[in-house]
């Protein structure tokens, strides 16, 4: 993973700080302390164009006379899915405070 607020690579091991549960959870980068997480609600449509895809591909193998409507309803299912999934990237929820530091003094040309 990429952290979108300082651009360094995050390896899963690395993450030791976490807060919240289930899809709105989120976690910390550990080069730059930002909180980082994604859409809970890009995450329910991923979920359920998956899931709406799966069971209307289902239902339309075992009962042949409904195919004609469950396979375009999968179709857009599906399509539901990869759209929800192009969009949901990490976000910076919260950034790190930025301490301020001196003026080091007039610059010189």
């Amino acid at each position: 993973m990429l952290c979108p607020h300082c651009s360094k690579s995050i390896g899963v091991a690395a993450i030791t700080e976490q807060r919240g549960k289930g899809l709105g959870a989120q976690f910390q980068c550990p080069h730059c302390t930002a909180w980082l997480g994604r859409s809970p609600w890009l995450q329910r449509l991923k979920m359920l164009g998956f899931y709406t895809a799966l069971a209307c591909g289902i239902y339309a193998y075992w009962y042949q006379e409904a195919r004609h409507a469950m396979i375009p309803a999968a179709i857009f299912a599906l399509i539901l899915l990869l759209v929800c999934h192009l969009m949901d990237h990490l976000h910076t929820v919260e950034a790190p405070i930025k301490d301020e530091a001196p003026d080091p003094g007039p610059k010189y040309r």
